[in-house]
């Protein structure tokens, strides 16, 4: 009976995990739509910019640089959501080790 408990606790555990994790995938496609989109209007607002002709030429390279900076953060948002996904992924072998380690404990039982 115990272990009838333990199984489906585990089972418990597993559906949770996997319902966090698949979250966690959803939600960074969507940050990875969002920069995609964010990086569309940047492009738009530098071909505006190259069209206009300025007689502040100061403060239409303060445009550029700020534009170039956003496109630098960008970049590092999907390095860190990269990273997150390495994360995860080990995590995730290390959970599957862990559990092949408790499994040949109760089979040595």
């Amino acid at each position: 009976m115990k272990n009838d408990d333990t199984n489906k606790e585990e089972e418990k555990y597993l559906q949770t995990k996997e319902s966090i994790i698949n979250n966690i995938y959803g939600q960074k496609e969507m940050e990875k739509k969002y920069l995609k989109t964010v990086g569309s209007l940047l492009d738009y607002w530098i071909k505006e910019l190259r069209s206009i002709d300025t007689q502040n030429k100061k403060r239409h390279n303060q445009l550029l640089e700020l534009i170039h900076r956003e496109r630098s953060n960008i970049k590092k948002i999907e390095e860190d959501i990269n990273r997150t996904n390495i994360m995860i992924d080990r995590t995730e072998q290390s959970l599957e080790r862990i559990s092949q380690m408790i499994n040949s404990f109760r089979n040595e039982r």
